[in-house]
This record gives structure tokens, sequence and C-alpha cells, in this order.
């Protein structure tokens, strides 16, 4: 049987209130929106009242090119990492060359090497410990890495590393003006997060499962712009989970829960799920992180 234990979380050090990404908003789609007015409502019907992020506001006025968000990516992954890592391996007392096998998610930047290179040099961890870095599965991938490094445990028998690190932020595109990245600037955050799974400790990790749906690539993604990620993120998400989450959880698990513990993607989703799973009081524990840190992808749940 695995279980999870150190789990840790880390944030940038610029706490941003969401009264000053409605300024910050203002200032950059007012005058390209006719009806601006009307879409800034998205900002208070988010359900976000803080965010942490990786440069301060005014960074975020201005254009940046993919070299410059990619370093910054990387520089400020790493910082995230080694500290929630550390604090992962003290609270678990494991130490570094009893890792076995290390995942590490994300999908808001890129690097090659994979920043798992980057912590096996950080850490000290063995050359022989197994990596998986896992790229594009954007909010599913804090999920799936889950299970990904169950299976791993489950296989060496040895303890596997789970990172999760997503510098949303980055991805911002000031001259883009559109309903997109009007919503993308009113939920999303930057952290990491991290802990080890063994053969022994806290959580149970009792079952998993996972399902893809397809022909859903539209309804949330990126688009490869010459000056970065451009963000997918059409409005029909928060009806497609009302429709399609239930079936799925039910299609896997009949037995009773005591709560759930869901991606907080956004107010409207939080109210999705709340239909779903008939306001269940543990749906609170979701919007309280969407609230204190926004949607902070992979790294959320």
């Amino acid at each position: 049987m695995t279980y999870i234990n150190g789990l840790s979380s880390k944030f940038p050090e610029n706490k941003i209130s969401q009264d000053e990404v409605i300024d910050l908003g203002r200032k950059i789609f007012s005058k390209g929106l006719k009806n601006y007015e009307k879409i800034e409502k998205v900002y208070k019907n988010s359900g976000v009242k803080n965010r942490f992020l990786v440069k301060e506001l005014s960074w975020y006025q201005k254009k940046h090119n993919w070299k410059e968000r990619n370093c910054l990516f990387k520089t400020h992954s790493l910082k995230l990492l080694s500290k929630c890592i550390s604090e992962s391996l003290e609270k678990s007392r494991i130490k570094p060359e009893q890792v076995g096998s290390i995942v590490l998610i994300n999908s808001t930047g890129i690097s090659t090497p994979t920043l798992d290179a980057e912590l096996i040099n950080m850490f000290k961890f063995n050359n022989n410990v197994r990596r998986l870095p896992i790229f594009g599965y954007g909010c599913a991938g804090g999920v799936l890495g889950l299970i990904r490094g169950s299976e791993l445990q489950k296989i060496t028998n040895n303890p596997v590393l789970v990172c999760n690190v997503e510098i949303c932020s980055l991805t911002f595109r000031p001259q883009i003006i559109s309903k997109e990245n009007i919503v993308s600037t009113a939920l999303f955050g930057d952290g990491a997060s991290s802990y080890i799974l063994d053969s022994d400790g806290v959580c149970k990790v009792k079952k998993n499962a996972e399902y893809t749906w397809k022909n859903t690539k539209q309804l949330m993604g990126w688009s490869i712009e010459d000056d970065g990620l451009g963000v997918i993120f059409d409005k029909q998400i928060p009806t497609f989970i009302n429709q399609n989450l239930q079936k799925v959880v039910r299609m896997f698990f009949d037995e009773n829960f005591d709560g759930y513990i869901l991606h907080s993607g956004g107010m409207k989703i939080i109210n999705a799920y709340k239909r779903i799973f008939n306001n269940h009081l543990s749906i609170e524990y979701s919007r309280n992180i969407l609230e204190k840190y926004g949607n902070v992808s992979s790294v959320s749940v």
C-alpha cells in the first residue's frame, strides 16, 4: 500500500489582492474593449481574493519575449521547488539518497533538460534515480502526478518524490485584448508543491483511476505564439463539468465518501461541484484554497 507523507507547498513573496489585479486589468483592457465594465465583473465573481506572483504587478503591464519568460520560469520554479522539497524530505524523514523516483509535473514553462535534472544536482539524489517529467496535463496534473507516483512506488517499493510547479502568471500577454486573457488574470497564481509516496505513512492511497473525454481539446490548453504560450479557456468548462463529471465519478467509485478534494478552478466550477455533490461541506476546502491562492493549476489539488 502507498502512503502520502511530507506534503508541502511554497509560494512567491509577492502577495497580490484581487483589488490590485482589478486595477491592473482596467489599465490594460479598458481601452481595447467597449463593454469592458460588464466583463470586469469576472474579477469579483471569480472567488479569488489573493494570489501569489513571481513578479511585481508592473512587470505584467509590459510585453515580454518567450526567452525572457522561460528563463524566469526556470529560475522561479527551482527556487520554489527547492524550498518545498527540502521541507517534504524533512517532514517525512527521508534522505535524498533514499528517493528511488522523481515525478515532476508542470504545464506553464519548458526546460530541456527538464527541471528534475536540476533537482538531482541540487539535492544530490542518486545517479540511478528514476525520472518522470510530465508536461501538458494542466490542472489535472495535480492528480495525475499522484497516480503515476503511486504506480512507481508499488513497482519499485522505494520512496517517490512527487512535485508540481506552475508559474501561470509568466504566460500573461498584455497586448492580447481578449475575454480569455481577462479570465486568466482573474483566476491564476503561482506556486509549487511536493510530497513523498512511501510504503508507510500518514495518508493511504487506496485506489485511483483516470478518464479522458474525447474531442474536448477546445476547452482548455495553450496555443503556441511568437512571444510565448497563449491561453485557451472556454466559457463552457463549468457547464461541461456539471454535465459530465458525476457520471465518471460513479463509473469508477460506488462507495460513500467522507468528503471530496476537488480542483479549485474558479467559483463557477466550485458551484458546479456543489450541484453535483449536493453541496457537500468538504467542497469548502476547495473554495478556501481558491480564495487564498487563486487557481495554481496542477499545484492546487
